[in-house]
């Protein structure tokens, strides 16, 4: 087993149904705690995510990104805790079917798509494009253009996500901030120091952390804009974790 899996072995019990106040993630901007709604967890079910997780974030093949999810799994417990409240489903990984729960990166088709975007809002997707029809991070940018890498957008009932940090697999980056937006509230500007480079197959990875993980729970709007500092072609791909029913994390 990988880092995330010997790291984090203490989270392997059973939660309880409850509400309480959380701190040790963004969830409402401009609250150092917020009051999170999260069901019950159990034992086993707790297990499944921590091995899915450690799947997702294999060790020896992305170390940085292994690290981020490995310290940040308390956190995605949280989410997954509150997405369940809302979905009912017991959490089943790769197993699940219906309504069971299960978690996956985003991908940049769900941007603008059912899950992010259940009302089916038009121009939605990545930087403003087809809602769910755009297949790649690809963009090109305007220097000192902000744009939107996820337009304004409310979360599916029986979903939420978890933005832990992002990645630019490009020689020369092309963003320098992100900023994010909850329910129409705007969150500080964040800088991305691309400084720090991992390596990726046969290169080197661009990879920046967020100061603190950011949920954006079951119905909740989220924007999120980038500032380019320079102009061009860039790559930018969120690492963000989507949490789902099975049923709803289609091809």
């Amino acid at each position: 087993m990988g880092l995330v899996w010997q790291h984090n072995l203490g989270v392997i019990q059973a939660y309880k149904e409850e509400t309480a106040k959380v701190s040790n993630v963004v969830i409402d901007m401009g609250k150092p705690e917020a009051e999170a709604k999260m069901a019950a967890l159990t034992r086993d079910e707790a297990e499944r995510l921590l091995r899915k997780l450690d799947v997702l974030a294999p060790s020896d093949m992305q170390p940085f990104i292994a690290k981020i999810v490995g310290e940040n799994v308390e956190q995605i417990i949280t989410l997954v805790r509150m997405v369940k409240a809302e979905a009912k489903g017991e959490f089943l990984g790769h197993l699940g079917t219906g309504n069971a729960l299960d978690i996956r990166w985003l991908r940049p088709k769900d941007v603008g798509g059912a899950l992010l975007n259940p009302a089916a809002t038009a121009a939605c997707g990545l930087y403003g494009g087809a809602s769910g029809g755009i297949f790649t991070w690809t963009q090109t940018f305007v220097a000192n253009t902000a744009q939107s890498i996820i337009p304004a957008q409310t979360m599916a009932e029986e979903a939420g996500c978890i933005h832990l940090g992002i990645i630019d697999p490009v020689d020369v980056p092309k963003c320098d901030a992100i900023q994010f937006f909850i329910a129409n509230i705007q969150g500080p500007a964040q800088p991305l120091p691309f400084n720090i480079r991992e390596g990726f197959g046969t290169n080197d990875l661009c990879i920046a952390r967020f100061e603190q993980p950011v949920i954006i729970g079951p119905e909740k709007t989220q924007r999120v804009d980038v500032m380019p500092n320079l102009a061009g072609d860039s790559k930018l791909q969120l690492l963000t974790l989507v949490v789902a029913r099975a049923q709803a994390m289609v091809l």
